[in-house]
C-alpha cells in the first residue's frame, strides 16, 4: 500500500474501523476513477477534498474534515507547495453531486406497535440482511441466521458510549457491512450486504430521531 494511502485509511479510523476505512479508501478511489501509485501529495489533497470527502458526508454527519483527516490534508498541501505544477484532472465525486435528502421523522420507542413498524421500514430498504433495535427495556431484532450479532453488537454500543459520544458507527466484517447508530438512549443497528448503497443506508438511518427530540 502505497505510503500516503495508508495514512488516509489511518486518519478515517477516528470515523470508522480500520477494514471499514480501507473500504471506504478503496470505494472511493475507485469511483474516482484514479490509481493510488498515480497521485501525488497534491492529487491526494485533492482527493480528500473532493471524492472523499464527497463519499464521507454520504455516511458520516461531516461538512469538512476534522482530527487526524485535516491534519494530513494540511501536510499534503504544504507538501504540494513545493512540487513542480501540473493541471490536476481529479474527477469530482459522484457522491458529492447527488445527496439524498429525507426529511426528519420522529419514532415513540415507547409504543410496541411504532417499534415494530419502524425496524420493518429499514428491513424492507433494498440491501438490508438484519435490523437489530435494542432499548432499556425492549428489543426488536431482525437477523436471520446471524443472530449471534445482537449480543456483539450491543456491547459495540456500550464501548463506544463509554469512550465518547457518538452518533454513528461504521465497519465491515465477512457477511458485509454493519451500521450501528445510537438514537436516544437505545441502539440501533443495520446489517448490510457488501454491495449495498450505504450513503442512502445512513440517510435514512439519520433521518429518524427518538420521541423527545434526542436523535
Amino acid at each position: 500500500m502505497p505510503q500516503i494511502e495508508r495514512l488516509v485509511v489511518e486518519a478515517l479510523t477516528d470515523y470508522a474501523s480500520p477494514a471499514a476505512a480501507q473500504n471506504i479508501v478503496n470505494r472511493t478511489l475507485r469511483r474516482a476513477g484514479v490509481h493510488p501509485d498515480d497521485l501525488s501529495a497534491g492529487d491526494w489533497a485533492s482527493f480528500i477534498r473532493g471524492p472523499l470527502m464527497g463519499e464521507l458526508t454520504q455516511i458520516f454527519p461531516l461538512r469538512e474534515p476534522t482530527g487526524a483527516l485535516r491534519r494530513l490534508l494540511r501536510s499534503l498541501e504544504e507538501a504540494a507547495a513545493t512540487e513542480p505544477y501540473h493541471p490536476g484532472s481529479m474527477p469530482e465525486s459522484p457522491s458529492a453531486r447527488s445527496t439524498l435528502i429525507l426529511p426528519k421523522r420522529e419514532v415513540n420507542f415507547g409504543v410496541d406497535e411504532a417499534r415494530e413498524r419502524f425496524v420493518n421500514e429499514l428491513a424492507r430498504e433494498e440491501g438490508v440482511s438484519g435490523v437489530v433495535l435494542q432499548g432499556p427495556d425492549f428489543q426488536e431484532i431482525r437477523l436471520p441466521g446471524l443472530e449471534d450479532l445482537a449480543p456483539i453488537l450491543n456491547v459495540v454500543h456500550k464501548l463506544l458510549q463509554k469512550q465518547k459520544p457518538y452518533k454513528l458507527y461504521y465497519s465491515v466484517f465477512q457477511e458485509g457491512q454493519v451500521l450501528v447508530r445510537s438514537l436516544g438512549p437505545s441502539l440501533v443497528a443495520l446489517v448490510a450486504k457488501r454491495e449495498a448503497n450505504l450513503g442512502r443506508l445512513m440517510h435514512v438511518l439519520n433521518s429518524f430521531e427518538a420521541k423527545g427530540g434526542q436523535s
